[in-house]
């Protein structure tokens, strides 16, 4: 048998049985290397392809899609740095748990640490992050080729879904000449496997008795339907913004982060008096006030987690349990407690979305310019926020509730935002909130709506710098702060938006932010221009003023 069909027969077998396990898209970045591979993908006929030039971009493409669907995508990379630029997205999907598969192609044994061209170590490469590694031998006639792989790809898919669902590197080491048979479509011949459904339960949950908070983040499943489990007069609910509950659940706290940013000490007192357990579910919440709250209250705190690296930021629970989150809540037994602090805590909820609802009209800054875009845009588009700012200011700016959100909030970065965001807009409409530096970042990202067509609406605060910085401690040293973290960038985005093939549209009065504008089709950016300092003090003025109509509230 020759080398070219042992190649084929390896990668053909490798990529079709990724496949059988879920692996039903693709994304491949060119280079000589990987030729077998990705021409293997490109021939299955049940799996989907895209080409993207830049693999730290085309990981953060394949984590949206991944994201979205919650389903394993597969990455294929030539070997060297190409694989080393597969680092960041690798960590996001470790971080929130998000099944990506790296195949990063490799050069043979004997070309490695002898000062070999396009060669690095690949091994272990994102040890850090990922799940599983394992690296395939070099093609042969060996006749446990198609075992191994069945096999190593058997321990692989223990991580596609459940409690241990994280991203998977597999390393190719791929001899040359490096072209495989394309005539060899036989090959593909299984069927797709039905993965084990995700229902483990933790039986060690205590029931709950007394009044008591849910804090629920981000979750993996769909939980729209724990309405009924969770709607008692006992229990008070407070949603992330990323918590697509939030359209379901009416009657759920959602500005928290204002309202823990403003209680007396006279209030914080009542929560402790009244509130007898406080039940932390799926991923810790976005806002830094609800979290410095749960850093220092004396109530016993519970965690209930999807995954079996529990994650018990902001502080230790006094237990925490693994599990479905639906089947979990359906056993466990809510008792006894009293409706008075959730209608306290509702009221107050429902006060800050009033004053916000009737005096937003008085403000000009980027939390007035997120109320219209929320306020105008449809309910069936999917909002992405960029880390920093924008997730923030849909959090508190948000009155509707019922658009879905997604957000890069593992790593918590900015890179890579307008890359996962287009992602996840390959099979949904999806609105891009983004800054200035953000956009910069990932700019080379847009080529995917280019080169797939993909339908996006993108919106740029263009602050000129990072607007975050101005609400942090180093905004008062004056002489270091622009250089170090304002860092203003001076960019006109309707060059990048010529680039790609976006209509460009760029605004500064929020008059000009109408219905029309938001809910364009085909791919548009809309450059919002405003001052960074006047954004600082307008958010600072209405959080004064819902903390002075707040702390008026009895308890």
């Amino acid at each position: 048998m020759s080398h070219q069909e042992v190649l084929t027969k390896q990668v053909f077998t490798l990529i079709d049985v990724l496949w059988s396990y879920g692996m039903e898209e693709v994304i491949i970045s060119p280079g000589s290397r990987s030729t077998p591979i990705a021409i293997a993908a490109e021939l299955h006929p049940s799996i989907r392809t895209h080409v993207h030039p830049d693999e730290r971009s085309a990981a953060f493409f394949a984590l949206g899609l991944a994201k979205a669907d919650r389903s394993p995508v597969g990455l294929i990379c030539t070997s060297g740095t190409a694989a080393a630029n597969y680092t960041p997205a690798m960590a996001e999907a470790g971080l929130s748990h998000i099944p990506l598969i790296a195949l990063t192609a490799d050069r043979p044994h004997e070309l490695r640490d002898i000062g070999a061209p396009q060669s690095i170590t690949q091994n272990n490469m994102y040890s850090n992050y990922v799940k599983f590694f394992t690296e395939l031998p070099l093609a042969d006639m060996h006749e446990s080729l198609a075992d191994l792989i069945e096999s190593k790809i058997l321990q692989c898919s223990r991580f596609f879904t459940g409690t241990h669902t994280g991203p998977v590197h597999i390393n190719i080491p791929v001899r040359e000449p490096s072209m495989p048979d394309v005539s060899r479509t036989g090959l593909f011949n299984r069927e797709q496997k039905t993965l084990p459904e995700y229902k483990m339960t933790d039986a060690s949950v205590k029931p709950f008795q007394g009044t008591g908070l849910l804090l629920i983040g981000e979750t993996r499943e769909d939980i729209s339907d724990i309405g009924g489990i969770i709607d008692r007069e006992n229990l008070t609910v407070i949603l992330d913004p990323r918590q697509h509950l939030r359209g379901f659940l009416k009657n759920a706290v959602t500005h928290h982060d204002l309202i823990f940013n403003v209680l007396s000490e006279a209030q914080y007192g009542f929560i402790e008096e009244n509130v007898d357990f406080i039940l932390r579910i799926g991923e810790p919440l976005t806002s830094k006030a609800a979290n410095k709250f749960l850093s220092s209250t004396n109530v016993p705190q519970y965690v209930l987690s999807e995954v079996q690296e529990v994650k018990t930021y902001p502080v230790a629970p006094a237990a925490s349990y693994i599990g479905n989150v639906s089947d979990t809540l359906e056993q466990i037994e809510f008792s006894g407690g009293a409706p008075d602090f959730k209608k306290w805590m509702s009221h107050i909820d429902a006060s800050v979305k009033h004053f916000i609802d009737e005096n937003i009209g008085d403000f000009t800054d980027e939390g007035r310019f997120t109320y219209d875009i929320i306020q105008k845009t449809g309910p069936a588009t999917n909002f992405f926020l960029s880390s920093s700012m924008p997730i923030r200011d849909v959090e508190r700016y948000d009155t509707l509730n019922v658009h879905p959100v997604y957000s890069n909030r593992g790593a918590n970065g900015i890179d890579g935002v307008v890359s996962t965001a287009l992602g996840t807009a390959l099979s949904r409409p999806v609105t891009l909130i983004i800054g200035d530096v953000a956009l910069y970042h990932d700019m080379n990202g847009l080529m995917m709506a280019k080169l797939e067509e993909i339908d996006i609406n993108i919106i740029v605060f263009n602050n000129n710098g990072g607007g975050i910085f101005s609400f942090l401690p180093q905004h008062a040293d004056k002489d270091h702060f622009e250089r170090l973290f304002g860092t203003p960038l001076d960019l006109d985005f309707s060059h990048a938006a010529a680039l790609y093939g976006f209509d460009h549209v760029s605004i500064a009065d929020v008059e000009e932010l109408d219905a029309e504008l938001l809910n364009r089709s085909g791919r548009n950016m809309i450059e919002i221009k405003t001052d960074r300092d006047k954004n600082l003090f307008e958010h600072q003025k209405l959080k004064e003023e819902i903390g002075k109509m707040v702390r008026a509230i009895g308890t």
